[in-house]
């Protein structure tokens, strides 16, 4: 995975938090300790999801040729069987992460408001609708909820993976790449399943929004 773009912009609004929390209370302290942790946690979880996936596959590979030679080795299973329940656990940690991370940008910019920021809510999910927000500066408001567009698909995967992620199909595709079958979603009601979509490049695409999100918000407190 390539971090300089996500590395660049939370480095930035790392330093722009620091100033802003300066000798603060101590629930600046918190948001400025919750974004460096959860940031780099959200950076460790995507590593090991990346080797686990790696092992995975390998994995089998080995058991396809082993079918086509003698028969399954039962070891192989279980080392197939151990790479796939740390899929699991760190797939659910990873939309875990990454939410708690989108609530903490959300404090951020209850800070960027001062006094004016006390009304408005401690998560992103309600901040982007949030009537108080449009009232202090509309322009933000807009454009911040244009930049959380990708949220909504987000939540409702996130509520995939962490209760029915057993349930939902899964495969190493053609060209090597592991993911799951996500796009028909229960809560919709919907129970079909489309192509796979490879974990590693949602995981992907997810940190280049969390950087956009990260820049927008740098850009908004780094000019007060």
């Amino acid at each position: 995975m390539d971090w300089s773009e996500f590395d660049d912009c939370f480095q930035k609004l790392r330093r722009v938090l620091r100033d802003i929390v300066g000798n603060g209370n101590l629930y600046k302290l918190d948001v400025y300790g919750n974004y460096i942790d959860y940031g780099e946690e959200i950076k460790y979880i995507v590593h090991r999801i990346e080797t686990e996936v790696n092992e995975y596959v390998e994995s089998d590979r080995k058991i396809v040729e082993m079918m086509r030679r003698n028969g399954l080795d039962e070891e192989s299973l279980k080392v197939r069987v151990k790479y796939w329940q740390l899929l699991r656990l760190d797939i659910k940690s990873f939309f875990v992460f990454t939410r708690i991370f989108l609530d903490t940008l959300a404090r951020i910019v209850k800070l960027h408001f001062g006094k004016g920021g006390e009304q408005l809510p401690p998560n992103m999910r309600d901040l982007v609708d949030n009537e108080a927000l449009i009232k202090l500066d509309p322009d933000f408001a807009r454009e911040l909820k244009k930049k959380m567009s990708w949220m909504n698909d987000f939540v409702e995967h996130r509520v995939e993976f962490e209760h029915y992620l057993g349930g939902i199909p899964s495969t190493v595709t053609k060209d090597g790449k592991f993911g799951f079958s996500i796009r028909g979603l229960r809560i919709r009601g919907d129970s079909r399943t489309s192509t796979v979509e490879s974990v590693v490049d949602y995981m992907r695409e997810i940190l280049s929004h969390l950087s956009e999100d990260i820049q927008f918000i740098y850009d908004i407190s780094s000019a007060r």
